[in-house]
């Protein structure tokens, strides 16, 4: 069923863009629901429409674009959107995100759009020049924690083992973001972070401050999961926390992160440390025999995360771009069918 949401206008309170950055395994999942509570936030979640331009590479003036952005990883029917309600033609990705976007926001009568993902941390900043406009929230967790998580994820998930094999794939990431977190601050642009730590220690004042940062009214319901809308959210054990009405804070748990690893990180964050003056808040202090990574340990694992950005790029490009949408089912990069569509919805034209 089709609803015909009216077009806002408020020239008091103009639409306004908002991207939460974070690593996998952040709790950007639990900081998504949160903001949504909102009366004025309406975030999309994952639907990772601004990281398709390769994908999505010359499909906007023929209005294939709509089939596969649904076809990647059902970002239009997680969210409700029809796909015929889209417009057929637009001029390039960030037009089309603009106009989407903030159409799910009209729905909810909400003034800030956009969405969480877990997946800017390739090119950060690239893209976040093409929203020039936008605010962004970086959300950081200490790091062993974060590996622990996504070791533990693994086990019910597939696509995190490969996470876990590679761990350089998100300290390198991770220093990703913190570099584009610093140049999009020192060109004057509005930038938030948050500690995973301090979010479910003290939700209260994290959100506070949050919403002193998108000026915005505070609303008592932004420290709170009950009543949040999960629908966007697949189901599984790795979001089952998000999923529950209390927020759950750091737990003892059992050691799942072998020792070459634990002492990776260890001198990744010895060297952040070092680098940037209190950052990252968490750990607050390492070993006193630690060290800091090598020129030759950085230089090795930034290499093999170029080979894998550039072997990503040819993946998409070869078995998206070029195959149709029908091609077998074990190259699709999609989850699994088990999403809750909450409806479709008519989408404006007006950017």
């Amino acid at each position: 069923m089709n609803h015909e949401i009216p077009i806002s206008h408020n020239r008091e309170h103009p639409m306004r863009p908002l991207f939460v950055l974070s690593l996998y395994r952040s709790g950007s999942s639990l900081l998504y629901t949160l903001l949504n509570q909102h009366s004025q936030i309406a975030l999309l979640y994952e639907a990772d429409l601004p990281l398709l331009d390769l994908f999505l590479w010359g499909q906007f003036r023929n209005g294939k674009w709509r089939a596969r952005w649904e076809f990647w990883n059902q970002g239009p029917s997680r969210h409700g959107i029809a796909l015929d309600s889209m417009p057929e033609h637009v001029p390039d990705l960030w037009q089309a995100t603009r106009i989407v976007y903030q159409d799910v926001a009209r729905r909810n009568g909400a003034v800030i759009w956009g969405e969480k993902s877990p997946r800017w941390f390739d090119a950060p900043l690239p893209r976040a020049e093409k929203f020039p406009d936008a605010r962004f929230i970086f959300l950081w967790r200490e790091m062993r924690s974060l590996m622990a998580s996504a070791a533990r994820a693994s086990q019910t998930e597939p696509s995190f083992r490969k996470l876990i094999a590679r761990p350089s794939v998100l300290l390198v990431g991770n220093e990703r973001l913190k570099k584009a977190c610093d140049v999009l601050r020192a060109r004057g642009r509005r930038v938030h972070e948050v500690n995973y730590e301090d979010l479910t220690s003290d939700t209260a004042d994290c959100m506070k401050r949050i919403c002193q940062f998108l000026e915005v009214p505070f609303e008592q319901r932004v420290t709170s999961l009950e009543g949040g809308d999960r629908s966007a959210i697949r189901r599984g054990d790795i979001h089952a926390l998000v999923r529950g009405d209390r927020i759950v804070g750091q737990r003892t748990q059992p050691q799942v992160l072998e020792a070459e690893v634990r002492a990776k990180i260890d001198r990744y964050i010895c060297r952040w440390k070092q680098r940037y003056a209190g950052w990252p808040r968490y750990p607050e202090a390492l070993s006193a025999d630690t060290r800091p990574a090598s020129s030759f340990e950085l230089w090795r694992d930034r290499a093999v995360d170029e080979i894998r950005l550039t072997w990503n790029k040819l993946f998409t490009i070869l078995l998206h771009q070029v195959r149709p949408l029908v091609y077998p089912k074990r190259y699709v990069r999609r989850p699994e069918e088990i999403y809750r569509n909450p409806g479709e919805y008519r989408i404006s034209t007006e950017p």
